[in-house]
């Protein structure tokens, strides 16, 4: 894939490992605006997840649980993982940062924890997706099959 005229004559200007340098850069920046912003959707979802659960389980604790750990997961990654990862990202960028042993470590270590983070979010909506869709749903519907019987049954021997 070749680049469009005028960024392919930017990035002559630049010279090739400066441009690389740059696009490495902003495709960052993106990566981590993304996350900041996921982070925003994720913590009013949780919320109202967490109102429906408490109105609409009868008040059962493992959804509620599983809910409320899945927004302190991301409450932690917003307010200490990502901020530190994007000043340590941003450091790492460029020179002299960017060849500097201890800042790619830091670095790696902020994202393999927020990577952790995430995969136990990921399992504990799983285990709540699990937990409503399996064995809380089933009950209702015996429950209902069960009155509606016996009010077909009422109306028979009425």
């Amino acid at each position: 894939m070749s680049a469009t005229p005028p960024a392919a004559k930017l990035a002559q200007k630049l010279g090739e490992d400066d441009a690389l340098l740059f696009l490495r850069f902003q495709a960052s920046e993106q990566n981590r605006t993304y996350l900041y912003y996921w982070e925003l959707v994720e913590i009013p979802l949780a919320l109202a997840l967490g109102g429906c659960l408490f109105l609409g389980t009868q008040k059962r604790i493992l959804p509620l649980v599983l809910c409320g750990s899945m927004l302190v997961m991301v409450v932690f990654e917003h307010v200490a993982l990502t901020p530190e990862m994007t000043y340590r990202g941003r450091e790492a960028d460029f020179p002299p940062g960017s060849r500097a042993y201890a800042t790619q470590m830091r670095l790696l270590l902020m994202e393999q924890g927020y990577v952790v983070t995430e995969s136990v979010k990921l399992v504990f909506g799983g285990i709540l997706a699990s937990y409503l869709f399996i064995f809380h749903a089933p009950r209702r519907v015996r429950k209902r099959a069960e009155s509606d019987a016996d009010a077909e049954a009422s109306l028979l021997d009425g």
